[in-house]
């Protein structure tokens, strides 16, 4: 039998922590939007150079980032959300 665990810097939201993570979520879109801000999303993979761009390598921001080459050899980076 496979023991169910998750990945290290990833994490499961059962029910009773989603549903108020939901909630306050949504107030905070209804104060935005009141405010007159559009949403936005943006990917979390991208190009390493644009998401590491001018950061200085040693800043807490670079070692919450994963890059690698993807299968097309393109340097890319994940940026944890």
């Amino acid at each position: 039998m496979i023991e169910p665990r998750t990945l290290k810097g990833f994490r499961d939201y059962p029910p009773e922590l989603m549903i108020p993570r939901e909630a306050l979520m949504e107030a905070a879109r209804r104060v935005f939007r009141s405010y007159g801000y559009p949403p936005i999303d943006t990917p979390a993979l991208e190009y390493a150079e644009i998401l590491l761009g001018k950061l200085d390598t040693d800043s807490e921001i670079t070692r919450q980032i994963y890059r690698f080459k993807d299968h097309g050899d393109r340097d890319v980076a994940l940026r944890l959300i």
